[in-house]
């Protein structure tokens, strides 16, 4: 069993915090890449650690710029938070990167129009002020 595979087995279980440990010390030991970042950042916020989730994802983005998908995933948590102008900034890089599947494109897509018209609605109704 390889290392992801120990730790989504750990947070199947319920034992998110050791996922996060097992991969982290891992990271420490110089096997950090995009892959293991963005599982971090998906366990993290699995346990409302979202400040985590998103330091994660940076990692991700830095270890693979042309990944969309650690985009992606924070542009789902503005979406969902109502943050429109950061969504639609996440969005847009999102579009522009790598995304592994057909679904995920069309989702970032998705999620980029409606970021984007709500995000004119809040603008609309807040002159001068910013979403971001």
């Amino acid at each position: 069993m390889d290392l992801l595979d120990q730790a989504r087995s750990l947070a199947a279980g319920g034992e998110v915090g050791k996922a996060i440990d097992l991969l982290e010390q891992a990271v420490a030991m110089g096997e950090e890449s995009a892959l293991i970042s963005k599982e971090i950042a998906r366990l993290c916020l699995s346990v409302n650690e979202v400040r985590a989730f998103t330091n994660w994802c940076h990692e991700a983005m830095r270890l693979d710029p042309s990944d969309g998908e650690p985009q992606l995933m924070i542009g789902r948590v503005l979406v969902a938070r109502q943050r429109w102008g950061e969504a639609v900034e996440s969005l847009e890089q999102a579009v522009q990167g790598i995304l592994p599947d057909a679904r995920e494109r069309a989702e970032a897509a998705r999620l980029l129009d409606l970021a984007r018209a709500r995000y004119e609605e809040w603008k609309g109704l807040h002159p001068g002020a910013s979403n971001l």
